[in-house]
């Protein structure tokens, strides 16, 4: 396969694949836009197979290449960020499907040196809310007409278009002191989980209020300079908690 820039550092994830001929096309829009590799988790069909190569065309190599897991969860050590991407977005009270759209991305789109992951569902029932924890948050493509839903390749056409134009359009000098880095966020959330263990507060929204801050967070793509001055306030709560307590 090409040798890919950091320009442009994505991963395509598809969720247990049902139909061959949409992986063929899939992998096809993945050459247009330099993605980096193709991952499948637990497929259901052959992708390798004479119907997604004839649709795959001279992007064969996706196919023949494309790293195969048995599960999400396998998958989420190597990225630093997981985009899910549903055309099912949730109401106020459902957190895990509050959705950007896809002219939202402009921050994702700068992060040159971090690993990003965009992982679409299955064909009849998208992605389960247990994988949609495990992204850092949703897109959703708003669809004017009477059936809501895309065919899985042109939303994967979609989504890379977006990224791609924003992309395109990104100066990238100042990237790394206006992005803040995957551990430093993890910092900021083990601290907000940290002084939520010790609030009182009803256990039951405990893991509602988690995943909304790291959905804020995660959305705002805050600078480092904003993450640090996060980190030592949750720290001087965190501080000020435990001595009363005393």
């Amino acid at each position: 396969m090409q040798e890919i820039e950091n320009l442009f550092n994505y991963d395509v994830i598809l969720i247990e694949s049902q139909i061959e001929g949409n992986i063929g096309p899939i992998a096809r829009i993945c050459n247009n836009f330099n993605v980096n590799s193709l991952i499948l988790v637990s497929p259901q069909v052959d992708h390798t197979s004479d119907e997604a190569k004839a649709r795959a065309k001279h992007s064969i190599q996706y196919l023949k290449e494309a790293k195969i897991y048995s599960s999400i969860a396998d998958v989420k050590g190597e990225f630093n960020f997981l985009i899910g991407t549903s055309a099912k977005a949730g109401k106020s009270y459902n957190v895990l499907r509050q959705p950007v759209f896809p002219w939202h991305l402009s921050e994702i789109a700068s992060l040159q040196k971090s690993k990003i992951g965009i992982v679409f569902g299955r064909e009849d029932k998208g992605l389960l809310n247990e994988e949609l924890r495990l992204c850092d948050f949703l897109v959703t493509i708003p669809v004017p007409g009477e059936h809501k839903v895309l065919n899985i390749s042109h939303a994967v056409g979609i989504i890379l278009y977006e990224l791609w134009k924003i992309k395109s359009q990104i100066e990238f000098e100042s990237i790394e002191e206006r992005i803040s880095i995957h551990k430093e966020r993890e910092i900021l959330f083990e601290l907000f989980n940290e002084i939520t263990k010790i609030l009182t507060y009803a256990e039951y929204r405990k893991p509602i209020v988690k995943q909304t801050f790291r959905s804020i967070i995660n959305r705002s793509f805050a600078s480092k300079e904003e993450i640090h001055a996060l980190i030592g306030v949750f720290k001087s709560i965190s501080s000020n908690i435990t001595q009363k307590e005393m």
